[in-house]
């Protein structure tokens, strides 16, 4: 009689404990969640500034000869495969480039290791297809640099004190489009004509500001054969740097 009366009471306390468990659990699941959330909204104290700093550095080692920056910008990124927290950074447009350097967000499952931070380099030279536009985003909540490009889009937030830099950028980006489209159009015109024949070769001293292509244009020859007689891997040229060029009567520009 005495055993039987006290099962009730053991079940009860069985009942309990297990309740206690699933709230404990939920509770847990409730609180990760809401500490991803948290950082996914706030970055670590200092992230910002750290970040920025370490951008502006490495815009600097990542200029070439000669190349001049003509208009930057703080901005930052919210990528999924960083679960939407932001990376934090700055856009640059060049006279040959836009530049993109931004630092990831920190990892959360693990302290990011000492050391200097590991930047991610984004270069769009002028010469390939793309499209830069200010822009609201996220419903007008925010504002932005678009970028475009054939096979993707790209969006840099950016802060009200920084818009009227980010603008500048825009439009030093189109700019800058435009007049690599024009040159490279006229020395398609030039190249598609039958071209003068060049029985000598003279050298040439590359000017500040001056490429490849634009000597092409110049000389009514092509980026190739200039490449073909300087053997050069690349376009790329630097002030005062002897090229071999083709001889030929030109009308001066």
């Amino acid at each position: 009689m005495t055993e039987a009366l006290a099962a009730p009471a053991k079940s009860t306390r069985s009942l309990w404990v297990r309740l206690l468990v699933a709230l404990t659990s939920a509770t847990a699941l409730v609180a990760t969640v809401l500490v991803v959330a948290a950082a996914a909204v706030f970055p670590p104290i200092g992230a910002r500034r750290t970040a920025r700093a370490a951008a502006v550095a490495e815009v600097s080692s990542q200029l070439e000869t000669d190349e001049r920056v003509v208009a930057q910008a703080f901005a930052s990124q919210r990528r999924w495969t960083d679960m939407w927290r932001e990376s934090f950074g700055g856009v640059v447009a060049t006279d040959r480039r836009l530049l993109y350097v931004g630092a990831p967000p920190t990892p959360l499952l693990r302290p990011r290791d000492e050391g200097p931070l590991e930047l991610l380099v984004e270069s769009y030279p002028y010469a390939s297809a793309f499209t830069l536009d200010p822009r609201t985003l996220w419903g007008g909540r925010v504002r932005g640099l678009v970028l475009r490009t054939p096979l993707t889009q790209v969006d840099f937030l950016v802060d009200d004190n920084d818009w009227d830099r980010a603008t500048r950028i825009a439009r030093a980006a189109s700019d800058a489009r435009r007049a690599v489209t024009q040159e490279m159009q006229q020395l398609d015109d030039v190249t598609r004509a039958p071209l003068p024949r060049a029985e000598q070769y003279e050298t040439y001293v590359v000017r500040r500001g001056e490429t490849l292509t634009g000597l092409a244009l110049r000389f009514r020859t092509s980026p190739d054969v200039l490449r073909q007689l300087n053997q050069l891997r690349t376009d790329r040229i630097q002030t005062g740097q002897r090229l071999r060029v083709p001889r030929v009567v030109v009308d001066s520009l």
